[in-house]
């Protein structure tokens, strides 16, 4: 509700119509919506919203808050799925369409618009639900009760929100490392590629058949995966590449990348 305001703040919004009980606002190409479900449980959204409204979604970003124990400040951006239990939403080893241009596009945004802010700027990997028919993504506010009501850090996503712009640069997959993607982040913020589906160390024992090519199919059709090599045992690094190239997925190193 706080990048809420801020975006309304923003832009001359006016109903369109509404969903859920409550008014949707219209600006430019985009569409506000609220609901009083919390949003993980909300499967199939945007088809719901398009066939109620008569629109086509082409693409759904979830404002959201993100709660951590670390309490460090944090803005995240992050695709929708899991690769295993669906424990936050979502179905058990399924994977909603990513959004890899525009998502990594928001990175760099957020990382800009957030520039003299405390907070760090990075993806999340792969995790949680809901369900979407179309491409996805969530960008948050992390990540304790004190920092939600951040009206800077609001602004900043709110900015993002309406800035972010596709960027046709290479799409890739990316595997390792820990949940809140450092390499993968950095090289996002540093590389002319775009970022699709993301699985960390902890979900590589959930890579099998239906989810490499989940992450391949729903990133776009992908045919290059990113592994954070120093992050995982050298067995497991070698048996992954293998794993994706009989799908005819290459790997890829940052090098084969044009700098930002």
């Amino acid at each position: 509700m706080n990048i809420r305001k801020r975006l309304l703040d923003m832009r001359g919004w006016k109903e369109a119509g509404s969903f859920s009980g409550h008014p949707v606002l219209a600006a430019d190409d985009f569409l506000m919506v609220q609901v009083d479900r919390i949003h993980l449980d909300e499967d199939h959204i945007d088809g719901r919203v398009g066939s109620e409204l008569g629109k086509n979604i082409s693409t759904t970003i979830f404002a959201s808050r993100h709660r951590s124990d670390s309490r460090i400040p944090a803005l995240t951006v992050h695709p929708v799925g899991n690769f295993s239990k669906a424990e936050l939403g979502g179905a058990d080893g399924t994977l909603s369409p990513a959004s890899p241009q525009l998502m990594t596009e928001a990175l760099r945004m957020l990382a800009k618009n957030a520039s003299d802010l405390e907070f760090k700027v990075s993806f999340e990997t792969t995790h949680h639900g809901p369900l979407t028919d179309g491409p996805a993504f969530y960008i948050e506010i992390g990540s304790h009760d004190e920092l939600w009501t951040r009206q800077d850090a609001a602004e900043a996503i709110a900015k993002t929100i309406l800035e972010a712009e596709d960027k046709e640069y290479p799409t890739l997959i990316c595997v390792g490392g820990g949940h809140y993607a450092p390499r993968f982040t950095d090289l996002a913020l540093s590389r002319k590629v775009s970022v699709g589906h993301m699985a960390a160390n902890y979900a590589l024992d959930a890579l099998d058949e239906k989810n490499i090519h989940q992450m391949s199919e729903r990133s776009g059709n992908v045919k290059r995966v990113y592994f954070h090599r120093k992050s995982m045992p050298k067995p497991a690094y070698r048996n992954l590449v293998e794993r994706f190239a009989s799908f005819g997925i290459e790997e890829v190193r940052s090098d084969d990348f044009d700098p930002l």
